[in-house]
């Protein structure tokens, strides 16, 4: 973590080549999908987990899963997205806890997910996120032999 309380790299491993959106990424999803990733202002790694998306202005439900996460927003495969601008409380579920936070659909690709941006997240709920994400790049971290 950096001094600004960022993830940002560890000892032998670089955080950008474990992300999905570095430069030989493949993005999944559409066609906004691919358009979002070069201009996100925070890197996502790839996290497949269940997630549970209730639009704030009608109360409806969506349950579906994530497979990009990060500090900024995540992506939500989703075969129904909600539509670009709408206010969403997201419910990520792993074995390892339990992650919730309000977010707003920024991008929509019909029939693939939707990119969102959270928009609240209380602190502890941002230390499950962090936590989350260090395991996941420790993970990849090269085998010593």
């Amino acid at each position: 973590m950096d001094a600004a309380g960022h993830i940002c790299s560890f000892p032998g491993i670089k955080l950008a080549d474990t992300m999905l959106n570095g430069p030989n990424k493949k993005t999944g999803g559409g066609r906004a999908a691919k358009k979002f990733a070069n201009s996100r202002a925070v890197r996502r790694c790839a996290l497949v987990a269940s997630a549970e998306v209730t639009e704030l202005s009608s109360g409806t439900r969506l349950s579906a899963r994530t497979s990009e996460v990060g500090l900024g927003g995540c992506y939500v495969d989703a075969l129904n997205p909600f539509a670009v601008g709408a206010q969403v409380k997201l419910r990520i579920v792993r074995d390892q806890g339990v992650f919730e936070a309000k977010a707003k659909v920024v991008y929509s690709d019909l029939s693939f997910g939707m990119g969102m941006s959270f928009t609240e997240m209380a602190p502890e709920q941002r230390a499950i996120l962090e936590n989350w994400l260090e395991e996941m790049v420790l993970q990849l971290r090269p085998v010593a032999q």
